[in-house]
């Protein structure tokens, strides 16, 4: 039985697209709905491909909800996205738990902006998440040259709507670590960043004079000891660059402690030149 698509409906199906994956914690936050309701309409949706569920052999870890075939071409229909996001096949059944995991982290981020923002001066005003923002630099390490990724996780920017315009926006590429990095592969980020930024990689990638790199973390012991490699790899001009910030200080009932975490760190400590010493 075909269902009728509501209003609300459409709130659900936006978000899975904008957050990407989504367990119903991150629904309930973000539309306000009571959780027994919504998980019944979620249902309905599903069964009818408005959205598509990740069930688990746990029957304690959440299913995870993303947008489903019908949702894509509902989402277009309405002009709420462009055709050309409407995916030719869904791949979702060929997604990995380590990914699954990985990308929830950064929904979890996401969503915690969303809702810091809704009663407060700071904005969320853009994000970006997903291939179109990976890039790569070269540069010489001694006689050698090398080539590394610039993969963040997302990138986003933060308005402050009681600043003059010209001098109210923060931006950020985002590192979500849940412990599984290496320093090696850590250390790589670090210099692959430095050298995007002393390039002025960013002006043309991301059209933004520069950006500050926020690793969030799930703890604060995972923070601190990024934070002390970062001092050790990181040349003193490049230090206020980079940003640690852990998940044990904001949550989805407790969002505006991420602005601490995050905005108010880097608002009063604007970097000087990029170009070399």
């Amino acid at each position: 039985m075909t269902i009728k698509l509501l209003d609300s409906d459409r709130d659900i199906l936006r978000i899975c697209h904008e957050l990407r994956f989504v367990t119903i914690d991150h629904l309930v936050a973000l539309t306000g709905r009571l959780r027994q309701a919504l998980n019944v309409r979620i249902l309905q949706l599903a069964a009818e491909k408005y959205l598509y569920r990740i069930t688990f052999p746990n029957p304690n870890q959440k299913h995870i909800y993303t947008i489903g075939t019908a949702g894509f071409q509902y989402l277009a229909h309405i002009g709420l996205i462009p055709i050309d996001d409407v995916p030719a096949r869904f791949r979702a059944n060929e997604l990995k738990p380590l990914f699954l995991n990985h990308t929830l982290f950064v929904s979890d981020i996401h969503a915690t902006l969303l809702l810091a923002s809704r009663a407060s001066h700071l904005q969320l005003s853009e994000w970006r998440e997903g291939k179109g923002i990976y890039d790569d630099v070269t540069f010489l390490d001694g006689s050698r040259k090398v080539r590394l990724p610039v993969c963040p996780d997302g990138f986003f920017t933060l308005t402050n709507t009681k600043r003059p315009e010209g001098s109210n926006r923060l931006s950020f590429a985002l590192e979500a670590d849940r412990s599984t990095t290496t320093r090696r592969t850590f250390e790589d980020k670090l210099r692959a960043y430095c050298n995007y930024l002393e390039q002025q990689k960013q002006e043309k990638k991301f059209n933004v004079r520069w950006f500050r790199v926020v690793t969030v973390t799930l703890t604060q012991a995972r923070a601190d000891s990024l934070r002390a490699l970062a001092h050790e790899a990181i040349p003193d001009r490049l230090q206020k660059f980079f940003l640690f910030a852990s998940r044990e200080h904001f949550s989805l009932d407790e969002p505006h402690p991420i602005y601490a975490e995050i905005y108010h760190t880097a608002k009063d400590d604007k970097p000087a030149s990029l170009v070399p010493a």
